[in-house]
């Protein structure tokens, strides 16, 4: 079994009201496991506490409860905060500092000196694109060119995992497919990404697996099924098949119908090995597939059936 890169272990945070001193429950017991090379998502609407796990993974807050363990060290040693980069939601950086300033700044911050930092900083400006802005102040840059300097600085040292807090929000069009390629390119060379968001499509383009997060639970980590990989259940629809297969093919699912002209059989089968002994059987009586459709809930449904029955978080 692999071990996980970064794993987070019934997480609490609770606050108290500064007039009140009544608790505020932001985490109650949110459990999440990285595994290496992965791109994970982490979505839910404002209030959630997205932010707030963030920051708790990368050792920014400390948890009421709970444990993080990066590589099996705590999140809070600098070995391991050293193999983690960051992209926060909105950035800081100094106004009259240059693109150029910026970049070999964070790079010198991340120890990364001399000749190396020079073709490090070369590469990522031509990788994200940056020449044109090299020379620009970082208050004349657009939102869009802010995120690029933001990732930039994030692994300019080459970190095992990326943590982005809500990298697609506020950008156009251009600048989320921009990100969205960026992070499929980080998941190729083998980086560990983990990224928020209340963005679905581009979540559920990306990721291997999503933590759905509603009022500071997690309520479903689902796992991202991709062309052929579907689990099920799944919808069979056959044709031309003789009488003899129909009591076989009825023992591995439901039969959902069948119609005298053609003939057609719809079958629901729970699973992938229901599906293929099927596939199998029907094969043999000469028989014909029509169709096989997964039947699983989209993210967007998984999503909202949370988020429907959920009160917010204060």
């Amino acid at each position: 079994m692999t071990m996980a890169l970064l794993e987070a272990v019934g997480l609490s945070k609770h606050y108290r009201h500064n007039w009140t001193l009544r608790p505020i429950r932001v985490l109650e017991d949110v459990s999440i496991s990285l595994r290496p090379g992965e791109v994970f998502g982490l979505i839910g609407p404002n209030g959630a506490g997205k932010t707030t796990t963030v920051k708790l993974m990368l050792g920014l807050l400390r948890p009421s409860r709970g444990q993080v363990l990066f590589d099996g060290l705590p999140v809070t040693l600098p070995r391991a905060r050293s193999r983690m980069g960051f992209l926060p939601e909105q950035p800081y950086f100094y106004d009259y500092l240059t693109v150029d300033e910026t970049l070999h700044f964070y790079a010198q911050l991340a120890g990364v000196a001399g000749a190396e930092r020079r073709r490090r900083v070369a590469a990522l400006v031509e990788r994200l694109q940056l020449g044109p802005f090299l020379r620009r102040t970082m208050r004349q840059l657009s939102k869009g060119n802010l995120q690029r300097v933001g990732i930039a600085q994030a692994i300019i040292h080459r970190p095992q995992l990326a943590i982005l807090d809500e990298p697609m929000s506020g950008l156009d069009p251009t600048g989320r497919k921009e990100m969205r390629d960026l992070i499929a390119e980080l998941h190729d060379e083998g980086m560990t990404v983990i990224f928020s968001s209340h963005i679905l499509p581009d979540t559920e383009a990306l990721c291997d697996r999503v933590a759905i997060l509603v009022a500071g639970r997690v309520r479903e980590v689902v796992e991202m099924a991709r062309s052929g990989e579907a689990a099920g259940p799944f919808a069979l629809t056959a044709s031309a098949l003789p009488a003899a297969v129909l009591p076989q093919l009825q023992q591995l699912g439901h039969q959902l119908g069948g119609s005298a002209s053609g003939p057609q059989w719809s079958f629901r089968l729970p699973d992938r090995p229901a599906l293929q002994r099927a596939v199998a059987l029907i094969a043999a009586a000469n028989g014909f597939v029509e169709s096989i459709t997964p039947e699983q809930p989209s993210l967007e449904e998984r999503y909202l059936a949370y988020v429907g029955d959920a009160t917010p978080s204060p």
